[in-house]
């Protein structure tokens, strides 16, 4: 039995009958009493359970906290309704008022709106496509939401299957009578179904949705797709076949990561075959690894090394890693590495990766906030260094919600250089060339604070503050008056003897050992 937490997620709204853009009545109420009607279905469930879990009091009996769980539950289902709901038919009304925008902005600034499509036309985009539309308004509703652009997109798909496709399912929602799993699975099923086929579906799935665990509820959505789905067995396996992939990602803060390939069964297991009896030639007494160990150092040499009697593979990727030297020598236990990429690690996991670097290169981080703030040039031009510094600086693409890797990043003017801005440290960060093109197309602004962050300016409004991923320490980064914190007296860092080995971190020249005693 498949577990729903581990399915393979393919999910595309286009795979949903979805009505073209423009034409989804449920975005566009036509009458005072249909607004009325809609406010009351998805606001009122809302305000009466919240208003019950406020005036409840203390609990008072085990029953009495289960009920108020339950309501809670219920409450969720009503808030995601509510979500579903405002993404939906807020990305519809963009897309049916853009024109009428447009022109309005066109009116009071024409100069901005030349501009703004001299950018779309050199990005080849289509700012009033629903895809632009779509994944604009995902980038805005992240910042309102504190979640990834990745993350509000998945929500979109079940907020537009849930308002304009299975809008029973959304009803039940609403009113706390299903889970929201439950809801997504009702959604996530109905893909490659036709309307009549789905209209069957939640027929048969809500009543059993009301009472049934989330983990029935996936199994019988899935079990109903299969039967009314029109595709062939072999169609749907060329279709999952083509979705084959390898995915990758940073989730522990010990230094650790996950590499997932998704392929067809027979290769999976012919893979897990190969690594047991690899595995079981090893018979070495000695060896103290266990079973899983032993399978993963062998999958891992045989990637990076090659299988015995060849030669590896001939890509040696580069390493970024940031060791804080002073915090290493004034306690070494507990100090912080930086992987660029994937996040802190251990300084002693960092020092045996380090050890066999062919070259290192010297960072000047600000002793309170940690924010990278010069990089050694004596190896490279200006322009490389300008590079290594926002590299070390920023980490990543400093759009909101965006983790894209300094190395798939590039450098950009947040006043562009064709409107005086200058190319230097407070003027420059890093930008996707996704990001590139929202910042210059599609109405997103930015200003450079003197505090060193940097603030966002949505095309509807909502502000955000971005800090640079180097700093840590925020709490004297003034967000709210606009001017340089100040460093308090004393300052709370590490404090470390100005020893020998400090010196040769530093890089400073060698001292007497009396000039060290009396510093």
């Amino acid at each position: 039995m498949s577990n729903p937490n581990y399915s393979e997620d393919y999910d595309d709204e286009h795979r949903l009958p979805l009505s073209p853009p423009g034409t989804r009545k449920e975005s566009r109420p036509d009458s005072i009493f249909s607004q009325y009607l809609s406010h009351q279905i998805f606001y009122g469930p809302v305000m009466k359970r919240a208003e019950d879990l406020f005036n409840a009091g203390p609990v008072q009996s085990a029953s009495d906290a289960l009920e108020r769980l339950k309501t809670i539950q219920q409450l969720h289902g009503s808030l995601d309704a509510m979500t579903s709901t405002l993404l939906a038919d807020t990305v519809e009304q963009i897309g049916v008022g853009f024109s009428d925008n447009l022109a309005e902005l066109r009116a009071s600034n024409p100069d901005e709106v030349r501009e703004a499509e001299r950018s779309a036309e050199f990005y080849r985009v289509d700012p009033s496509s629903d895809q632009t539309i779509n994944a604009n308004f995902v980038a805005e509703a992240a910042v309102a939401l504190r979640e990834t652009p990745q993350m509000v997109g998945k929500r979109m798909f079940y907020a537009k299957g849930l308002r304009h496709v299975c809008n029973d399912t959304l009803i039940a929602l609403a009113a706390g009578e299903i889970t929201v799993k439950a809801a997504h699975y009702i959604v996530k099923f109905s893909q490659d179904l036709a309307p009549e086929q789905i209209e069957i579906m939640e027929h048969l799935l809500l009543p059993l949705a009301k009472t049934a665990s989330d983990d029935t509820v996936y199994q019988k959505a899935r079990r109903q797709h299969d039967r009314m789905n029109p595709e062939s067995a072999q169609e749907r396996r060329n279709k999952s076949e083509a979705a084959r992939k390898v995915t990758h990602w940073f989730d522990d803060a010990s230094g650790m990561g996950t590499i997932q390939l998704t392929h067809r069964s027979d290769v999976i297991k012919s893979i897990m075959s190969t690594l047991r009896w690899t595995v079981g030639q090893d018979n070495d007494p000695k060896d103290e690894r266990t079973l899983e160990q032993q399978m993963a150092d062998v999958y891992a040499d045989a990637l990076i090394n090659g299988w015995p009697g060849s030669d590896g593979s001939p890509l040696k990727p580069r390493l970024s890693i940031t060791i804080p030297a002073l915090e290493m020598l004034a306690n070494p236990n507990k100090a912080l590495a930086d992987l660029e990429g994937v996040g802190p690690i251990p300084v002693g996991l960092a020092l045996e990766l380090a050890k066999d670097a062919p070259s290192f290169q010297r960072v000047l981080t600000d002793p309170w906030t940690g924010a990278v703030i010069d990089v050694e040039r004596r190896k490279y031009t200006p322009t490389q260094g300008m590079k290594d510094l926002l590299r070390h600086r920023d980490v990543h693409c400093c759009f909101p919600g965006c983790r894209r890797p300094a190395d798939v990043s590039e450098m950009d003017h947040i006043d562009d250089w064709a409107h005086g801005g200058n190319t230097d440290r407070d003027n420059m960060h890093l930008l996707c060339k996704q990001h590139q093109m929202f910042k210059h197309a599609l109405g997103w602004k930015i200003h450079a604070r003197p505090d060193g962050t940097r603030s966002w300016l949505t095309p509807h409004g909502l502000h955000v503050i971005i800090t640079p991923e180097s700093v840590d320490v925020v709490e004297n980064l003034d967000h709210i008056n606009d001017h340089c914190p100040q460093r308090p007296e004393p300052p709370l860092i590490p404090q470390v003897q100005l020893n020998a080995d400090t010196l040769r971190v530093l890089s400073y020249p060698e001292q007497p050992e009396s000039n060290l005693n009396s510093a």
